[in-house]
């Protein structure tokens, strides 16, 4: 009986936590931030107890997979994302530090903070992978 409901407890857990990272990621599709590996982690976490939830993810992690190598594969492209991805950081700091904001916080800042680490670790891990192709002589995109 407590195996039984340490599963249910735990299903229900992973539906909850999968469901609301899911929804962060829908957001930041239209927010500044990296929405499709947000969507991708929700639908990971959800796949941990739902089959169809793995099908999803596979496809939002190429789709995360296919922006970032899409943005690598440009000059300015990738000058433009690591520049907007420290300036994200830059802001969050600024919205933790500076009270005059509007809706300086913490919790503001920290996010601001977040996105902009997520984006830039994500262009610098997209780039060290396009490397290889690009020191071979070979187009980044096929």
């Amino acid at each position: 009986m407590l195996n039984r409901s340490a599963r249910l407890v735990r299903r229900i857990v992973v539906t909850v936590l999968g469901v609301g990272v899911l929804g962060v990621g829908v957001a930041l599709l239209a927010l500044p931030g990296p929405g499709f590996l947000i969507v991708a982690l929700g639908f990971f976490i959800l796949s941990l107890e739902y089959p169809w939830a793995r099908r999803r993810f596979e496809r939002a992690w190429q789709k995360a997979a296919d922006l970032a190598d899409q943005a690598a594969a440009a000059v300015w492209s990738s000058v433009f994302t690591i520049v907007f991805g420290l300036a994200m950081v830059a802001a969050g700091v600024a919205w933790i530090v500076v009270e005059a904001l509007p809706f300086s916080s913490p919790w503001t800042g920290g996010s601001l903070i977040f996105g902009g680490l997520v984006i830039l670790i994500t262009m610098l891990v997209s780039l060290w992978q396009a490397r290889p192709v690009r020191d071979a002589g070979r187009p980044t995109r096929d």
